[in-house]
């Protein structure tokens, strides 16, 4: 897929909250916006420039950390905070970016198609740390436009977490991206049982579950009848709730100090309930690198492509990838 790097030579801001915007607030700026502003277009006027949001003294929180841990089913690491559990604490502050007058696009329909994490140091439940995300890039491609925030965690000044997220979006003049080929899909042969390879039931519920925990009430994440309107016959599962569950099977093992990456490209929605088959050899097996998956268990059409590694540094990279992907960020 070609894309090119647009500048961003607009004014920018910096912004440090207190607090983050609760789910009314979200939905409060969204409604407004998504009537001012469009989806995939870029107007030859409007140039954004770099976004910076901050939040100091955030506090993880020890009973939300194990309500994470049981909606997740994450086992792995079990005394540190989870691998891809501070991103949750990053939708709200992109949000204040996504929302401002400088962001270019509509925020109804911005997709989550990729998702980089990486631990440096371990993260403990009762832990006050300072986060920040910054729009770091924007890219026009084929499918639309994706932008990449950057996020950071630190510790008493001191980094302890990292990740980037990608978003895309996307052109109106595009195919659908929940569009499938059924015929396609049948074809897929239905992956062979291997190391770490088992299926997994996904009740309709688990949005739900998931969004009290996160914050994340994106609404087709929720009931069939929230979800319809926007598209989908049923719910979809948050792509960050598939990574940590396939995750937390990869990381089972491995010691609780590790420094490890992982990256998360989201491929096609997970309708609920549903029924998927997770590819997840053990990194403390293989600790140069694993590659895992979670798959439609019928056809093994991919919902989410994965890797993670230890002691990998970081890589400010895109996480763009072809084929539909499955997971929004913002409404």
């Amino acid at each position: 897929m070609t894309s090119r790097r647009l500048e961003l030579t607009g004014p920018g801001f910096v912004k440090d909250v207190k607090r983050p915007l609760s789910t009314a607030g979200l939905l409060a700026g969204v409604v407004p916006r998504a009537f001012t502003k469009r989806q995939g277009l870029l107007s030859a006027n409007f140039h954004p420039g770099p976004m910076t949001v901050r939040q100091a003294g955030l506090r993880l929180g020890r009973e939300n950390v194990q309500a994470y841990r049981e909606v997740c089913g994450y086992r792995a690491q079990a005394g540190v905070v989870p691998v891809t559990y501070p991103e949750m604490h990053f939708t709200q502050l992109i949000a204040e970016a996504v929302l401002s007058s400088g962001f270019p696009f509509s925020p109804l329909g911005l997709i989550h198609v990729g998702q980089r994490v990486e631990s440096l140091a371990p993260l403990l439940p009762d832990d006050r740390v300072d986060a920040t995300t910054e729009l770091e890039e924007l890219r026009e491609t084929e499918r639309g436009y994706e932008l990449d925030f950057s996020m950071i965690v630190e510790r008493r000044g001191t980094r302890v977490w990292s990740g980037l997220a990608t978003l895309l979006s996307r052109s109106p003049t595009k195919q659908s991206v929940n569009k499938r080929d059924p015929a396609a899909a049948r074809s897929r042969p239905r992956p062979s049982a291997s190391e770490g390879s088992f299926d997994l039931t996904v009740p309709g519920n688990t949005g739900v579950r998931y969004a009290r925990v996160s914050g994340d009430y994106n609404p087709h994440h929720l009931w069939w009848f929230t979800a319809r309107p926007l598209g989908y016959r049923r719910p979809i599962a948050h792509g960050m709730w598939t990574f940590a569950r396939v995750l937390s099977e990869v990381l089972e093992g491995v010691d609780e100090d590790a420094a490890l990456s992982a990256t998360a490209v989201f491929k096609r929605p997970l309708l609920m309930p549903g029924r998927i088959h997770i590819e997840a050899p053990r990194l403390a097996e293989h600790p140069s690198g694993v590659q895992f998956a979670a798959r439609e268990a019928s056809s093994g059409a991919p919902h989410l492509l994965g890797d993670a590694a230890l002691a990998a540094s970081f890589c400010r990279r895109s996480l763009s990838s072809s084929g539909a992907p499955g997971s929004a960020t913002i409404a």
